[in-house]
């Protein structure tokens, strides 16, 4: 069956991407970098801002708003750079990415709110931390001033959204953190 055609639309879109059969998308901490280094070559070409992301150890989750239709060519640029840099760097040949990027695009204030959650909570919710601002491999500690780690990350829509506060913000992720995962937002 052909895959569905992509909402190509300006605007917040939620993209997720697997690393293929067992292989985990991130070995280490220089995997982990290299990803951010492409991430933010792509921000710059393709005039993207980045409200999140969060790197887990199969699969990353980012949260950009892309002001035009070039979703496609930046996705395919990040996820064919960052497989070639994995493949020689870890002496391994073939297709590292599952399948294509997956993506969803968010346009209602209440669901921005409710997909930030669920990417900044990826890692409580697999166990890895106990609470989001644990992750050292998030944009969350940076967009809560508990980090300058990534300082390409802009949250500034999401945090309009409650009014410009990062307290907002952070009883939203907490009370988020005790609610199940809605269905719409399993990947």
């Amino acid at each position: 069956m052909p895959s569905r055609p992509r909402d190509l639309n300006p605007g917040i879109h939620h993209v997720w991407v697997n690393a293929t059969g067992n292989w985990p998308y991130f070995v280490d901490e220089i995997d982990r970098m290299a990803w951010i280094q492409l991430l933010v070559h792509v921000l710059d070409r393709c005039d993207w801002r980045c409200l999140a992301f969060c790197q887990m150890t199969t699969h990353v989750h980012l949260l950009v708003d892309v002001p035009d239709e070039s979703l496609p060519f930046g996705m395919a640029h990040l996820n064919r750079e960052y497989s070639k840099q994995f493949n020689d760097r870890h002496s391994r040949s073939g297709y590292f990415v599952r399948k294509r990027y997956g993506s969803r695009r968010i346009e209602v204030a209440r669901d921005l709110l409710g997909t930030y959650a669920y990417v900044v909570l990826n890692p409580v919710r697999e166990g890895m931390c106990r609470r989001a601002e644990d992750w050292l491999w998030s944009s969350y500690r940076t967009t809560i001033g508990k980090s300058g780690a990534f300082p390409f990350v802009d949250a500034g829509i999401v945090l309009a959204e409650l009014g410009g506060s990062v307290a907002a913000l952070g009883l939203l992720v907490e009370a988020q953190a005790r609610k199940p995962v809605p269905r719409s937002h399993v990947r």
